[in-house]
């Protein structure tokens, strides 16, 4: 038998009273990341070894294997009272009820009238409720907006384009972020625009070919995949399409590395507005003195 724990633990940014927890397994990366971000480590999680810099800490909980086939045995085995998972595990619901009270969250709808960071605070509060800590949730999302406060004044007064915001799939095609997304939900509170008006998914997601980002005029930031052995940087130095675009040709391009999720919650938002921010102060002198 393998006996499951919560652990509690001390973050640099939170104040964190020692409390009674349930023992909470989680089969989400945005559930993950926010009980982390809260202090708290999940008895079991899936991927612990994923690549993004929001999951550290994930490594000193049970390995239940890859969101694709999660390890239900072993789940049964540590015995959680509470497990949290995603919409995309409800074909596993009658499965994973026989185990644990389980609760099912997500920060993406196509609800609309809340916005993106709207729906990313409200994800936090109820991993709060359903762990019963709505006062970490809270403490949690002061820290978050006061961190966003704090990169937004060192931007503050600088005069910044729209931000096309993309994640290159081949050589031809990108996946572009919009009002939907979580980095549209960061940069709303750092005070910028989001270039991408087209059509999108309730992930704030849409695939599109090079031709449709010819004409818009922009400042891209290029995503690194977590996923890719090939850099960003190199697609564009072999595809002879991406130079036609006028923001290469211009050199107006920012590459973020993946150190957080795509999909992410309140500190994957965190954790991109700080790439992006600390991207634009180095880029800021080079176009002064260009």
């Amino acid at each position: 038998m393998i006996f499951a724990a919560c652990l509690v633990l001390p973050t640099p940014c939170l104040a964190i009273a020692s409390r009674d927890l349930p023992s909470i397994a989680s089969l989400d990366y945005r559930c993950t990341e926010t009980l982390l971000s809260m202090g708290i480590v999940p008895s079991a999680v899936i991927d612990p070894e994923t690549p993004y810099s929001t999951l550290e800490g994930a490594a000193q909980a049970i390995n239940l294997g890859t969101i694709i086939q999660p390890n239900l045995e072993l789940l049964d085995q540590v015995s959680p009272e509470l497990v949290l998972t995603s919409p995309e595990f409800t074909h596993m619901a009658p499965r994973l009820s026989g185990i644990a009270k389980v609760k099912s969250l997500a920060p993406y709808s196509s609800e609309s009238g809340a916005s993106s960071w709207q729906r990313m605070v409200s994800f936090t509060r109820e991993v709060g409720e359903a762990i019963g800590s709505t006062d970490l949730a809270e403490d949690m999302i002061k820290e978050t907006e006061s961190h966003f406060q704090s990169l937004r004044s060192r931007i503050a007064g600088d005069q910044m384009p729209p931000l096309l915001i993309v994640r290159l799939m081949d050589h031809k095609h990108a996946r572009v972020f919009g009002s939907n997304s979580l980095f549209q939900g960061s940069l709303d509170e750092l005070g910028l625009s989001n270039a991408w008006q087209g059509p999108e998914s309730h992930f704030g997601i849409t695939m599109v070919s090079i031709d449709f980002l010819v004409d818009i005029n922009a400042r891209l930031v290029v995503l690194e995949s977590p996923y890719s052995s090939n850099p960003s940087r190199e697609q564009f130095a072999v595809s002879g399409m991406w130079q036609h675009l006028s923001i290469i040709k211009r050199g107006d391009v920012i590459f973020l590395p993946s150190t957080f999720n795509h999909f992410g919650a309140l500190p994957s938002a965190l954790r991109f507005a700080e790439s992006l921010v600390e991207a634009l102060e180095e880029q800021a002198p080079a176009e002064a003195a260009g």
